[in-house]
């Protein structure tokens, strides 16, 4: 598995401000491409963010009526605008938009957090063969 990043930024109208932008693309080797196939891993969240699990917790509690529709609508939303990671958003590339270098940092981070997640999983998968593993104790 290879992945690649390509960090890049964009004026916003009459330069006055600039957004830094995020790329993340994952080649997956034949042999893993088979496994995630196989396994059906391509919907599997390896990333989820903080505030996304916080906004659909949200949404969850929120009650009957008109205002607890409302507030579970506007969740939802908030939920939507933030980060998560599949295998399959990693394999068609994920795109990140933020207004500071500290956003970016941390979106990248989480992205190579999730890689290294998605290597143990296909690792994983690939030795659910009927082989045996002994561990010393």
């Amino acid at each position: 598995m290879k992945l690649r990043l390509r960090r890049n930024q964009k004026s916003g109208i009459l330069g006055r401000s600039v957004t830094f932008t995020l790329d993340a693309f994952v080649d997956l080797d034949r042999t893993e491409a088979e496994l995630v196939r196989k396994y059906g891993l391509g919907k599997e969240t390896v990333y989820d963010s903080e505030s996304r699990r916080k906004h659909l917790d949200t949404m969850a509690q929120t009650g009957q009526g008109r205002a607890g529709v409302l507030r579970g609508l506007t969740a939802l939303a908030m939920a939507t605008l933030t980060l998560r990671i599949t295998i399959d958003s990693l394999t068609s590339g994920q795109h990140i938009e933020t207004k500071n270098l500290d956003e970016l940092l941390a979106a990248e981070a989480a992205i190579r957090e999730a890689c290294e997640k998605v290597k143990v999983y296909l690792d994983t998968a690939a030795t659910c063969d009927g082989r045996e593993e002994v561990v010393e104790v």
